[in-house]
């Protein structure tokens, strides 16, 4: 038996040294083209290459080092993670000729397979391996990877309470998909994708997808912007109504605004000198009012790499110098994509820098007595050691979207999503969804909104206009607070509603519908009335959020403290409050289409018309905002008024219904509008009646003879009816 396998082994041998010249010069030419696919950075081709030598039958240690190279090299995490057999297998073959970098390598893909153990032993023997002067940089790198292994290691070992889930086809695909901005109430997603075009070259665009209540996103589409260069989503305003984009490459592109005009969106403006420079300008933030943008860019002057800057509005409607956050946000490394929450004190960023468990990290910060505080890794599994960015939450604290590339994902990078834990989801604040329509027909018009804390005199700034095409709008107000609305709509004279927030603890939807209607006495415009709805729900209702009642927001019932200074406490210690009103809120069917207005049980309703001859300029109201008077029609207080209209339904009727029977008609001469004496008897009657019953009153018609002009019979017929009302006017009837 001995002498056989003996002679096997000899004959293994033998057919080895008589392989044909040719084969072995082919596996020459794969591993010596490979080697230089890869010198000139095509990884991917050098890669395939490799793989063919080795398929030929070359198992050299050293070319299981290449292939672990190449791999390494991908963008995709799990084809990077496929390296870490080979460098396994180069390592434990003792070949000569493997470099020391091998440890490095094999550091970095343990580490992102989150093998901590693994990546710092590994790295620690780099370390002693590596002392040649060109290994500095290196040096330097496995030093730095050796904290970021540290800071996963904590982390990951304290996990926070958060299934991270991903999403299938259509948002993600094989290719690349990041940044996604969600309106409040999560039915529009916004985000920018690299997909194919019909040419095979991939294109990056910003892609907007939908959603019903309760189902899946739908297919995405492109939004059209007349450029060929790269375009991607960098923030939204509160209100969806602008969106802020990036147009350009990586190594220079700038931020734009694109203005919503109806139901399609205008032309980019640039934000402008002090915002975008001759090198790179990211992501960017705006705060609700509108007036203060924070952004990234590397432009020269920051701490490193890319840093994070906010500019304020000026006076003239242009964007003031930028300012550097400063070393305690920004650090010599990339700090890029800021999220601003609507408090305007809470920051969401993503960085490298700072307790970065390994690439990107989302981090949080706040400002406490006008400072920042040092930033708070957001925890894993938040974060990984793979690239985790573009944080953005939901209005309620509830939801998070972000996106990362870490390992398991359909490919490239991919859009995530979170459910905070009950006990630090919690945000007590109410969302005013609402619409505001006017005329006879009930359309919208182009209308302002000012809203202003009564107690305080304060404006509110997480106010938004009606869009002109819908009506719709949206406003969050804080609770336990007594708000006046201040609404000026084109065609009519301003007027103020009043609306109070209960002192909830939780986050709280409304809806709102206000009609606005011209009150005429025949042709001529005489008041306006106002209708004001607002729906409420109970718990068993999907429009109400369940309450999740932090410790901290039970502070709230505390009168004594300032709700403001209170609200940023909160909000700083919940670990929660990111919050984005994206894009496109009102751009898609809204869901105050499903709500029920006329349903008594959950809705407040009333009423208010106003005569403007009953209200001269003594009567009208003056209100002071930011420096801008507005005269406007007295207070409507919805509900006080809403109570009194419902007591006064619930009365008993205390005329004769029959009294509602008669018509009482007045003829006139032809041609003629004057009033005879003969009719006098019987309007002194109905006069009678109604001064004795208030709630009665009385409907007059003016009627002319159809021959003849129609106009001239309109005006007489008004005339006629002008007459009858100016008897009873004169008669104290008004």
């Amino acid at each position: 038996m001995k002498q056989r396998l003996f002679f096997l082994l000899a004959f293994c041998a033998l057919a080895f040294l008589l392989m044909p010249p040719a084969q072995a010069q082919d596996t020459d030419r794969l591993i010596y083209r490979a080697d230089n696919l890869f010198k000139i950075g095509n990884y991917k081709d050098a890669l395939k290459n490799y793989l063919q030598a080795r398929e030929a039958g070359v198992t050299d240690g050293r070319l299981a080092y290449r292939i672990g190279a190449s791999y390494i090299n991908m963008v995709e995490t799990d084809e990077r993670l496929k390296g870490l057999a080979f460098f396994e297998e180069a390592r434990e073959s003792g070949k000569e000729g493997i470099p020391d970098k091998i440890y490095l390598y094999l550091g970095k893909l343990y580490h992102l397979n989150e093998n901590i153990e693994a990546a710092l032993d590994a790295y620690n023997t780099y370390l002693t391996k590596a002392n040649k002067p060109d290994d500095a940089a290196d040096i330097a790198e496995a030093e730095l990877e050796i904290k970021r292994c540290t800071n996963a290691q904590m982390l990951i070992n304290e996990p926070r309470n958060i299934e991270v889930r991903t999403f299938d086809s259509p948002v993600n695909s094989k290719y690349i998909e990041y940044n996604p901005v969600v309106s409040a109430d999560e039915s529009v997603m916004a985000y920018t994708a690299l997909r194919p075009d019909k040419a095979g070259r991939l294109v990056e665009e910003v892609y907007i997808t939908r959603r019903d209540e309760g189902q899946d996103w739908k297919e995405p589409s492109v939004l059209k912007i007349s450029t060929r260069e790269n375009k991607g989503t960098a923030g939204i305003s509160a209100d969806g109504e602008e969106m802020l984009i990036f147009i350009g490459s990586r190594e220079q592109g700038n931020l734009y605004t694109i203005k919503r005009q109806g139901y399609e969106w205008g032309i980019p403006v640039s934000l402008g000198p002090s915002i975008n420079s001759n090198y790179l300008e990211t992501t960017a933030s705006l705060t609700p009012d509108g007036r203060t943008l924070y952004f990234a860019s590397n432009r020269p002057g920051g701490y490193g790499g890319m840093d994070i800057y906010r500019s304020d509005m000026q006076a003239n409607g242009q964007w003031g110098p930028a300012q550097n956050l400063g070393p305690t946000i920004n650090t010599e490394y990339d700090d890029d994509a800021p999220f601003i929450h609507p408090d305007k004190r809470t920051l969401y960023f993503t960085s490298t820098g700072h307790t970065s468990m390994g690439g990107k990290d989302i981090f949080k910060t706040y400002l406490q007595a006008g400072r920042w505080v040092a930033p708070e890794n957001m925890g894993y599994p938040i974060n990984t050691p793979a690239d985790d960015d573009y944080f953005t939450m939901t209005a309620d604290g509830r939801q998070g979207y972000f996106s990362s590339n870490r390992k398991g994902g359909k490919g490239g990078q991919d859009i995530y999503a979170i459910t905070m834990p009950e006990e630090e989801a919690n945000i007590p604040l109410t969302m005013v969804k609402g619409r505001i329509l006017a005329g006879t027909t009930l359309a919208p018009v182009p209308t302002r909104i000012k809203v202003v804390d009564v107690e305080t005199n304060r404006k509110v700034d997480y106010v938004y206009n009606p869009n002109t095409e819908t009506g719709n709008y949206l406003i969050i107000l804080p609770p336990g607070r007594n708000y006046d609305m201040i609404i000026e709509a084109e065609g009519y004279k301003p007027h103020t509603v009043n609306i109070s927030v209960p002192n909830q603890t939780f986050f709280y939807q409304l809806y709102q519908r206000i009609e606005l209607r011209p009150v005429r006495q025949f042709d001529e415009i005489v008041g306006q009335e106002v209708s004001v709805k607002n729906a409420f729900y109970e718990d068993d209702v999907p429009t109400k959020v369940d309450p999740r009642i932090a410790n901290e927001a039970m502070l709230v019932q505390n009168d004594s403290l300032d709700l403001y200074e209170l609200m940023d406490a909160i909000i700083a210690a919940s670990d929660t409050t990111a919050y984005e009103y994206l894009l496109e809120l009102l751009y898609t069917v809204d869901p105050i289409d499903s709500i029920n207005f006329n349903n008594a049980e959950s809705v407040e309703s009333a009423e208010k018309t106003y005569y403007y001859e009953e209200v001269d300029d003594s009567m009208l109201e003056v209100k002071v905002i930011d420096g801008d008077t507005v005269y406007t029609l007295p207070t409507f207080d919805v509900s006080r008024e809403a109570q009194y209209q419902a007591q006064k339904q619930d009365e008993p009727i205390r005329y004769d219904p029959s009294l509602l029977d008669p018509v009482y008609k007045v003829y006139f001469d032809s041609d003629r509008s004057n009033l005879k004496q003969q009719y006098t008897t019987e309007l002194e009657k109905v006069l009678q009646i109604v001064k004795q019953y208030s709630e009665l009153g009385i409907e007059i018609s003016g009627y002319a003879s159809s021959d003849g002009n129609a106009d001239y019979n309109r005006k007489l017929s008004n005339q006629r009816a002008i007459t009858i009302l100016n008897y009873f006017n004169e008669r104290g009837l008004g």
